[in-house]
């Protein structure tokens, strides 16, 4: 489980005995979901494309359009796209397949890592 914990080791050879504390922290391993698909049709049901994750310190997603246009950006992981342009006319996007990029950093060991994928926009 996570958490703070007071670890004690004894160590001991004939009648000489040693104790030493240790206090160790530990952390959940960075986990992060990405759905496949979405359909921003405004039925209330999968309009959202947000991808869910834990021990995430550091969060930013990126959709790209099949020509490499940046469609939306958030550094906010409780942020998804609702499948509008993010500039410009706000308007919805066609149906079609999207690339993300998701830079994260990791709670944990602070490392930095990418995900990289698509997702289909169905209408």
């Amino acid at each position: 489980d996570t958490g703070t914990y007071k670890i004690k080791l004894v160590a001991s050879k004939g009648t000489c005995k040693n104790t030493t504390y240790q206090s160790v922290r530990i952390y959940l391993p960075m986990l992060i979901y990405v759905p496949n698909s979405f359909t921003p049709n405004g039925d209330g049901i999968n309009d959202i494309f947000i991808p869910e994750g834990d021990g995430i310190l550091k969060y930013e997603m990126f959709i790209y359009d099949r020509w490499g246009q940046l469609v939306f950006m958030s550094d906010d992981i409780n942020k998804g796209w609702d499948g509008k342009f993010s500039k410009g006319s706000g308007s919805v996007v066609g149906e079609d397949i999207y690339v993300y990029v998701i830079n994260v950093k990791s709670i944990s060991n602070k490392h930095d890592y990418t995900y990289r994928g698509t997702v289909n926009v169905v209408k």
